[in-house]
């Protein structure tokens, strides 16, 4: 054999072994025909459309025919395909903090037990991702993405940053304080759930501790809120050097603070010293609403906890001192949705949020909740179509404000287009004309994808 002809042959079995190495490697593909599809953004419905998915991103969306012979085709029969939902607010590893037997009864098993369980439920009610804000959620994020459980997408926050007497300072009226007692480490600290860090230095080793262990963003308490029971609504907490030190660590890696906030003051507290999001407002006026929108602040008001429980309920699930809070934030939450409706631009900064807390052994009973979100906005008079933004792109658009801390960097999230990830669900209908059919995830969604993995489909 010559030279030439050998040289031939190696070159035609290196291309022999490059096509079949390429072949073996080659992505699986899901072909969804046949279905109407809302992409997350626009108000019109893509008609009979076709979506190819390559692996875990979305290769193309067509109303023409794609050809796509190896891939396994799911005819969508007419019905509604949309982007994946995003809730900005939970807590997999929060529970009722008020609960007298918390700190005895509960083990960092328990934690990462019932937040596994809850996960899955999560992502059953088509939400497939998640922004958690306070608590040890990072080691769920980690099991969930390897494919060891089922759940959605998590941005973490880890521990809450609270000072003394805020919102996240847990501790019962006779609990000693870690640090001015010198006895260390609290129960909550010990857990991962908070940290108590007064003055610029001791937030700045805060941030970047939960930066350490794998936060996204950064979450702040501001002002009072319902489930502590030794600070009132109106206080204000932080101060001004406080909530830039905040800021300023967190922008060193990129990424933002978010803050718990109820009250004007507290709102103005946080944005005008670098926050980019705030969380609740329920005392939102339109002064403040006005100047959110020219900053571009984006918000999750997380309004279900205050609605999806009744008066009678809620008396018996809080403190008296708490319920007394509970009450105030329900009577003015009506007028905060009312400044939304009626703020030029607030709609589009605006993103849902469950927050979502319960007793650990009712966590099912309340993930199943997350739907008296769609119910609550349909009947305060939001239109569907804004709804379904609030839930998908909006949400998506205020997770990339973490940048290059961002997990899920292979894409975009909250849309059906080229090059997204194929985070997508099958609605039994036309969510644009009927929101809530959305509130009956068991029922109408046909198909839960994640990640290009169906983790659900009930058409046959």
């Amino acid at each position: 054999m010559s030279a030439k002809t050998k040289f031939a042959a190696f070159a035609s079995l290196v291309a022999f072994t490059a096509t079949v190495a390429f072949a073996q490697e080659a992505p699986p593909q899901t072909l969804l025909t046949n279905v109407h599809v809302f992409d997350g953004v626009n108000e019109a419905r893509i008609e009979n459309a076709s979506v190819l998915i390559e692996g875990n991103l979305i290769k193309e969306v067509s109303t023409g025919s794609i050809e796509a012979p190896d891939a396994t085709v799911i005819d969508g029969g007419g019905r509604t395909l949309m982007p994946g939902m995003h809730d900005q607010h939970v807590h997999l590893t929060v529970f009722n903090p008020l609960s007298d037997g918390l700190r005895q009864n509960i083990t960092p098993f328990h934690l990462g037990g019932v937040a596994t369980i809850r996960s899955e439920r999560i992502l059953m009610n088509g939400f497939t991702t998640v922004r958690d804000l306070g608590g040890p959620a990072k080691s769920i994020a980690r099991i969930i993405d390897t494919g060891m459980a089922p759940g959605p997408r998590i941005y973490s926050s880890e521990a809450f940053i609270t000072q003394t007497s805020g919102h996240a300072d847990f501790r019962k009226l006779n609990d000693r304080h870690p640090t001015l007692s010198g006895q260390g480490p609290s129960h909550w600290v010990d857990t991962e759930m908070s940290f108590i860090a007064d003055g610029p230095e001791q937030i700045r080793m805060a941030v970047r501790e939960n930066l350490r262990r794998g936060a996204t963003q950064i979450k702040i308490m501001v002002s009072g809120g319902v489930t502590s029971e030794f600070d009132p609504l109106h206080s204000l907490q932080y101060q001004a050097d406080e909530i830039q030190m905040a800021v300023k660590t967190a922008e060193q890696w990129g990424t933002y603070v978010t803050c718990h906030v109820f009250t004007e003051p507290a709102i103005r507290n946080c944005i005008d010293n670098g926050a980019k999001t705030v969380e609740h407002l329920p005392f939102l006026t339109s002064e403040v609403a006005e100047v959110m929108v020219e900053k571009q602040i984006m918000f999750a008001t997380a309004v279900a906890p205050v609605y999806s429980v009744s008066t009678e309920q809620a008396e018996a699930f809080y403190t008296p001192s708490s319920f007394k809070k509970w009450k105030s934030v329900r009577d003015a939450a009506a007028n905060m949705i009312e400044v939304i409706q009626t703020t030029p631009g607030m709609i589009d900064l605006y993103t849902l949020g469950t927050d979502l807390i319960n007793n650990w052994d009712q966590t099912l009973e309340q993930d199943k909740k997350m739907s008296d979100e769609f119910r609550y906005l349909h009947e305060a008079g939001f239109s569907a179509y804004d709804i379904l933004r609030v839930a998908t792109s909006n949400g998506a658009r205020m997770n990339r404000l973490t940048g290059l801390n961002n997990p899920y960097q292979d894409g975009p999230l909250g849309v059906i287009e080229e090059g997204a990830y194929a985070d997508l669900l099958l609605v039994d209908g036309n969510p644009l004309e009927d929101i809530l059919l959305l509130a009956e995830p068991d029922a109408n969604l046909k198909i839960i994808m994640k990640d290009g993995v169906i983790y659900k489909n009930t058409l046959n």
